[in-house]
């Protein structure tokens, strides 16, 4: 089979139970360690505080668009992710969130950042209990699209 045919196939991502805070957490660091760089290389500073910080922000995350699509029985989520492949995309559920995460290694970042990782992270409110071990996740042609089903 040749990569083309293989990336047209639908491929399972992993949906995990999981606790989101730690992985909010974990992106805060990563953008707040990033923010203090850009503060050290202005020579230090102060009084751009949040512009480091929405710089960082842009950096760290790569910004993901997700159409939702609800209905009695489930939640279906889409969302472009060019570049991605499914082993480098998460989806946490927990504490009626759904958190989609992903790092893809090896992108084109700007040289100036010293960064080689494309990150995403997205955090979806549900509107009602879902069903972790129902839960789906495929990713085909850049296309991720999760099925969360009603907890019964």
């Amino acid at each position: 089979m040749t990569g083309k045919s293989q990336s047209r196939k639908a491929q399972s991502v992993l949906v995990v139970e999981a606790d989101i805070l730690d992985r909010m957490n974990e992106t805060n660091a990563s953008i707040a360690q990033r923010a203090y760089e850009i503060y050290e290389s202005r020579g230090g500073g102060h009084g751009s505080d949040q512009d480091d910080w929405f710089t960082a922000e842009q950096e760290v995350l790569h910004p993901l668009a997700i159409e939702r699509y609800v209905t009695d029985s489930a939640l279906q989520l889409t969302a472009q992710v060019p570049g991605f492949a499914a082993k480098d995309l998460e989806v946490a559920i927990g504490h009626r969130r759904a958190v989609i995460c992903g790092v893809h290694s090896g992108s084109n970042q700007p040289a100036a950042t010293g960064r080689k990782d494309t990150k995403v992270m997205r955090i979806v409110e549900l509107p009602f209990d879902v069903d972790p071990v129902l839960a789906r996740a495929t990713l085909q042609s850049g296309k991720l699209q999760v099925v969360l089903p009603r907890s019964r």
